[in-house]
């Protein structure tokens, strides 16, 4: 029994020690695939088919989804556009939309009924940094949240030195580490998107623009 629990012992320790050290080393550049490198459909309804049934989760218990598509696109708005009509249907719940959640008030948004999806800029609806819109806004209310960031992008990117040392990653280097990655599984003449998560609550949706 006691070499039971000195060779179980031996093995705790030898995980922590492999966790630390992958911390340590920069496991935090990786963010998660969610979705996989896939072809765009000419109406682009795959995506809002794609998001809604891997996220279904995060969307049945969220009261805020906080989405940075602005400003929009005519392709951010169509996928918004169907994104909101897909999860009714699914959900059988109308969406109630804030277009600009950032000017609303505190109250506006305290009051705005579930599901209530907030539009945000681009780099406004992550906590990859701190986000003073979230931690005064949304998450002294208690309620569930996610958020959704928009990401568009045309050509591989280079990766700058400084984001192969960031222990956090910013929007710009997951940006870059991402689309290099995808890059892989790409072919020539076709659009793409992909989704990544990165943390608890940020999730990422990469869009291939022609």
């Amino acid at each position: 029994m006691k070499k039971i629990v000195l060779i179980l012992s031996i093995a705790f320790l030898l995980i922590s020690a492999c966790m630390i050290y992958l911390v340590k080393v920069g496991v935090s550049l990786r963010s998660a695939p969610i979705i996989d490198v896939s072809v765009i459909s000419p109406d682009l309804h795959n995506i809002a088919d794609g998001v809604v049934f891997r996220l279904s989760p995060e969307f049945q218990s969220a009261h805020y989804v906080i989405w940075g598509f602005l400003p929009q696109s005519e392709d951010s708005q169509k996928v918004l556009e169907l994104l909101k009509a897909e999860y009714e249907k699914i959900f059988h719940t109308p969406v109630h939309l804030l277009e600009d959640a950032e000017t609303a008030s505190p109250e506006e948004i305290r009051s705005c009924a579930k599901p209530c999806w907030l539009l945000l800029p681009n780099k406004k609806a992550n906590e990859l940094t701190l986000n003073d819109f979230i931690d005064l806004k949304v998450r002294p209310l208690g309620l569930d949240y996610f958020n959704i960031t928009w990401v568009p992008f045309s050509k591989v990117e280079d990766v700058p030195p400084y984001c192969i040392e960031e222990k956090r990653l910013t929007l710009g280097c997951l940006k870059a580490l991402a689309i290099q990655e995808a890059a892989k599984k790409m072919k020539h003449g076709h659009q793409y998107f992909f989704m990544k998560k990165y943390n608890d609550k940020d999730f990422f949706l990469f869009f291939g623009q022609r």
